[in-house]
């Protein structure tokens, strides 16, 4: 569904759009096998070299969420935008949005894209029943899935912060109530997150529970990253602090308007 959604996306572009495919696959190293951000083609405006990315995208051993934002903002948005080159920089993420593996934490990836001035879209795939299911199942099932190490550590954080770590170490001792209950406050923690990012940023969050749908959000989007209004103003706060200052954008005399615009910027330091 996500390949034959982001290929609708592809197509529904305008010419001379370019577009980066970011995507997560399974390495195997000294440390094991694990989900990796993968960079699949930088931004281009070639659609058969993109549609041949896509075709490579695969499943993964978990999902390195936070890492990958960090990976958008500091390489696929590396570097400035050109004078030729005008228009909206966008993320469009189609994910459950549940991390399992990243290195990098919620905070540190929201201030990255928060400084990058990226817009993100989230196209929320919906993979709860899915997952939980096979939670539930005995340890020793090979159908069954686990919550990460990583997981586990980040609920007893946010949901359990005096508990013992030790009773969040190993998966298979918990109970399964205990094991959906985590579940379903990760991807609570996930659809919130998402929903943050998209707030900072100006941008939006779709549910995408069929092909039909995921087609209507990309449609949507594509159709959204068409248009720039640009607005200026003189900031009279003249510190160079590198401080994240928040902006709020309002129409008046225009009954019905609706705008969309990210929360702030982050004013220069130095």
């Amino acid at each position: 569904m996500i390949r034959r959604a982001a290929n609708l996306f592809i197509e529904q572009l305008r010419p001379g759009d370019r577009v980066a495919i970011v995507a997560f696959n399974t390495k195997t190293d000294e440390a094991g096998t694990l989900a990796a951000v993968e960079v699949k083609t930088p931004l281009t405006d070639d659609r058969d070299r993109l549609r041949e990315a896509l075709g490579r995208v695969g499943t993964s051993k978990g999902t390195p969420f936070y890492d990958a934002l960090e990976r958008v903002a500091l390489e696929v948005f590396r570097e400035p935008p050109r004078e030729e080159v005008r228009g909206r920089r966008a993320l469009v993420a189609m994910t459950d949005g549940v991390d399992s593996t990243s290195e990098a934490e919620f905070e540190e990836s929201r201030a990255r894209l928060r400084g990058s001035g990226i817009i993100s879209y989230f196209i929320q795939v919906n993979t709860e029943d899915f997952v939980e299911e096979r939670l539930l199942r005995d340890c020793q099932d090979d159908g069954r899935l686990s919550l990460s190490k990583v997981q586990l550590q980040r609920y007893r954080r946010i949901f359990a912060s005096r508990a013992d770590a030790a009773d969040y170490a190993n998966f298979c001792r918990m109970g399964q109530f205990e094991r959906m209950d985590i579940s379903r406050r990760l991807y609570q923690l996930a659809r919130s997150e998402m929903q943050q990012l998209a707030k900072d940023s100006g941008g939006k969050t779709f549910d995408a529970i069929d092909l039909r749908a995921a087609r209507r959000a990309f449609a949507e989007v594509a159709e959204e990253i068409g248009k720039l209004y640009s607005l200026g103003y003189y900031s009279t706060n003249k510190a160079r602090d590198g401080s994240f200052r928040q902006i709020r954008v309002e129409v008046r005399g225009v009954p019905g308007a609706q705008v969309t615009a990210r929360e702030g910027y982050q004013a220069p330091k130095g």
